[in-house]
């Protein structure tokens, strides 16, 4: 019905995509000329020639004549060239600009058998670890030794300028949070406890690289005000049968072990490829809250375990229809089951006596946890040699998960006696339904292109919650059970230009509307006292996107971006139910939560290997949860709209070359944030805090083909959440990595946190009231990991699998 709604919506946008290509044939032709070389200068015959778009997605290709000579006809636009020839090293250009006929200097590709020298001009030596790429900074997560045996939560945690805090796992980039987490350039509509859940069932092997994308344009999907982290998945791009096995074991405090399982058959127009990955063993956590309140002080430590195991598969296929024309589908799967456990203690004294006045012990047994993830989907690509491009994607995503807890509370005397007990079992399930359907075109158009896209996705959301209360037999408790049914329906459309002002200045505009319909309905148990509550929110944005890029090789590259992005409450953040954590401690949702907006400017510098990055974001309706007081001794966690927040960062990242068997990798970064704050229980508040974070990462080449790594990361203390203020923490990982059965296999032996100092303790400062919250997880560890592939050296462009349920990768 939704789609039926938004037709005039969509037919504007397809009227534009059939009016662009009508005057994309008009545009003339230019051509890209080179000659192929080995490092004895003889030229290549028969060399693959490949003209790629930003997203690696062939647009033209061809051979290399008895002379090494090419000539590849193109439309003015921005290209990669790539070369590749049996035997040889691969070539693959920097971003060309194309406005006329230009001609490369000579290329040259080294046998594989010989000690491979310097690239020719324009080439491509081993990525860095960290690389910028227009809107991008790429932290190239495949060159870190200290990454692997591992999974993506917990190489997100490394990545520069992401953070990731406490127990939740509440991610911020940059210092603000509400960034958007992408797989492949899909969104995967999760929320922040599902998507922690996805990201562990993810190898850390199964990583190509993390991309920063602080301002997107319009061709992504306007959500998250902090800006994208796109996590990109390996692909195999060899011909025949290829596939690689992972098997490890890490023990910090108890023994865990990991295995990741990939394979890639490639023939003709065929292509079929699948994993499976999973992760067995407990891990630990410690973590504190701490408060004074009423005159009293309650310190409550936590011992916590988490004894669930994850699983993950994939298999997909592509197959080239003809030389435009190409069909794929992928399946996927994630899985995590186990239990878990948690032992609090919460001691209660008086400030004034400084006498201890009561204590309770509490439990949560999570004797039954677990959580399925079921993605499919089905994509279609039309390409020709004039430079239009149409793609098409349908998904259905089906997201269930369920957990049963049972959660003694004891109270004690001062003197140790028991005065009072209560048991309580929650039954607690949600199911996820997640639909996607989108269209993307591009072309030439003028001497520029033209892109354009419509999406439409729905989400479907069920939260059943029981509340028993534990005597003879379990007794549902009706006023603190319910179910809350969630829906939300969003269709978006897109246009953008992109076009070159001289040879080396460039821009781009578009712009991106998207209208959310979104509905939350409370009902309450029959004969509960609660009353039903229904959210119903319809809303219509237009969000702007620019850029404006100079480049030269003399002088580096310039890019200033400006975007406005959107953070759209979750689902669980609306339920107006209140959930017992324990008997002093509750969160409840809240149904009048707003959207918050941001608006962002930055300016983007590299050179050779620096990249510098000054940027500005302001959010309005600033959505944050706070703790609030009441009954004397209990406090409630709630989100709510709580004022504005003002960013200003730069970062600086520096690949060096210390000599031949040393590089070092630096990163970089100062902000300030700055938060207007307004609460209902203590007043406003207007806070400023600079902070900084720094990352380096130093490989060296030893010899016996070993190689080690040495990666630190220092964050300074800074303003977290509304008014919290994050102690300084740190860490620092080794790893040594040998290469042996011919290259084919690898073994890495890593140590991370090393002292123990990624560790988060918060202090959180109201009127009359004080929190102190501490975290420690069981992140010292040993791992050790066996790699080993096989494959074969014939390599051929891959293909980029897109979805409905995602914008395409940035093309710039």
């Amino acid at each position: 019905m939704l789609l039926i709604r938004y037709r005039r919506l969509f037919s504007v946008f397809f009227m534009l995509l059939l009016f662009s290509g009508t005057l994309s044939g008009q545009v003339g032709s230019i051509h890209l000329k080179g000659i192929v070389y080995d490092a004895e200068n003889k030229a290549i015959d028969g060399a693959s020639v490949f003209l790629l778009d930003a997203a690696d997605q062939v647009i033209q290709q061809g051979m290399s004549a008895s002379d090494g000579s090419f000539d590849l006809p193109a439309n003015p636009g921005k290209y990669h060239l790539l070369v590749s020839y049996i035997g040889y090293t691969q070539y693959k250009s920097e971003l060309l600009n194309l406005t006329r006929d230009e001609h490369l200097q000579q290329i040259i590709l080294h046998n594989l058998g010989h000690k491979l020298a310097e690239v020719a001009i324009k080439g491509e030596k081993a990525k860095d670890l960290i690389q910028a790429d227009g809107r991008k900074l790429i932290y190239n997560v495949a060159k870190s030794i200290n990454a692997q045996g591992t999974n993506a939560l917990e190489v997100l945690r490394k990545t520069p300028g992401v953070m990731m805090v406490g127990r939740e796992n509440t991610l911020t980039l940059n210092g603000m949070n509400g960034a958007l987490v992408l797989i492949n350039g899909k969104q995967t509509y999760l929320q922040s406890q599902e998507l922690v859940e996805f990201l562990k069932s993810i190898p850390s092997s199964g990583l190509k690289s993390i991309e920063i994308i602080k301002n997107p344009s319009s061709e992504y999907d306007a959500s998250g005000t902090g800006g994208i982290i796109n996590i990109v998945l390996q692909k195999s791009a060899l011909t025949g049968f290829s596939g690689a096995i992972n098997n490890g074991v890490a023990y910090g405090v108890t023994l865990k072990q990991n295995t990741d399982l990939n394979f890639n058959y490639r023939k003709d127009k065929l292509n079929v490829f699948g994993s499976y990955n999973h992760a067995f063993g407990h891990f630990g956590y410690q973590y504190n809250n701490d408060r004074k309140q009423d005159g009293k002080t309650y310190i409550s430590p936590t011992d916590d375990v988490d004894k669930r195991k994850t699983m993950g598969s994939t298999f997909g296929a592509d197959y080239d229809l003809d030389d435009r024309q190409s069909l794929g589908m992928v399946f996927n799967g994630g899985f995590i089951y186990g239990g878990g456990l948690t032992n609090t203690t919460t001691s209660i004294t008086d400030d004034a006596s400084g006498n201890l006045l009561q204590t309770l012990k509490g439990t949560n047994d999570y004797y039954q946890q677990n959580s399925n993830r079921y993605n499919a989907n089905f994509n279609y690509k039309y390409k020709d040699t004039l430079g239009r491009i149409f793609s098409f994607d349908a998904d259905y995503g089906y997201f269930d998960a369920g957990s049963k807890n049972l959660q003694p509370n004891i109270y004690y005397g001062p003197d140790g006696a028991l005065t009072s007990q209560s048991t309580y079992r929650t039954l607690n399930g949600r199911n996820i339904n997640l639909y996607a359907i989108s269209a993307n075109y591009q072309t030439n158009l003028w001497k520029g292109k033209i892109y354009a896209g419509a999406k439409f996705s729905a989400v479907s959301a069920d939260n059943d919650f029981n509340f028993y209360q534990v005597l003879n037999t379990d007794l549902l408790d009706i006023n603190s059970s319910n179910f809350f049914k969630y829906k939300e329906q969003i269709a978006a459309g897109y246009l953008k230009y992109e076009g070159a002002i001289t040879k080396k200045l460039s821009y781009d505009v578009g712009l991106r509307t998207e209208n959310t319909h979104a509905a939350g309905n409370l009902i309450p148990v029959t004969g509960s006292s609660q009353s039903p509550s229904n959210i119903v929110r319809n809303y219509l944005d237009f969000f702007p996107s620019a850029a404006l890029t100079y480049k030269s090789a003399q002088s580096g590259t310039f890019n200033l971006t400006y975007a406005k992005r959107i953070d759209r409450p979750a689902y669980k953040d609306l339920n107006p139910f209140e959930t017992m954590l324990d008997e002093l401690s509750y969160w409840k949702g809240n149904p009048f939560l707003q959207p918050q907006y941001s608006h962002s400017l930055s300016l983007q510098y590299s050179y050779k290997k620096t990249t510098g990055n000054l940027s500005y974001t302001y959010v309005d309706d600033l959505r944050q949860q706070i703790t609030e007081v009441r009954d004397g001794n209990q406090i409630i966690m709630i989100p709510r709209n709580l004022g504005t927040q003002r960013n200003l960062s730069f970062s600086l990242s520096r690949q060096l070359t210390i000599n031949r068997w040393w590089e070092v990798s630096l990163f970089g970064l100062v902000s300030q944030l700055h938060n207007k704050i307004n609460t209902n229980q203590f007043g406003s508040y207007d806070l400023k805090r600079v902070s900084g974070t720094i990352n380096a990462q130093q490989s060296f080449k030893l010899p016996l083909k070993v190689s080690a790594e040495i990666a630190s990361i220092f964050n300074s203390k800074s303003l977290f959440g509304p008014n919290g203020i994050m102690e300084a923490n740190s860490q620092v990982d080794v790893g040594l990595q040998k290469n042996i059965l011919k290259d084919k296999g690898s073994l890495r032996l890593a140590v991370t946190d090393i002292y123990n100092g990624q560790q988060w303790n918060m202090d959180i400062n109201y009127n009359g009231f004080y929190q102190r919250s501490t975290f420690r997880g069981e992140f010292r560890q040993v791992k050790l990991n066996f790699v080993y592939r096989f494959d074969h050296k014939n390599t051929n462009p891959k293909k980029e699998h897109h979805s409905g349920l995602s914008n395409e990768n940035q093309r710039l």
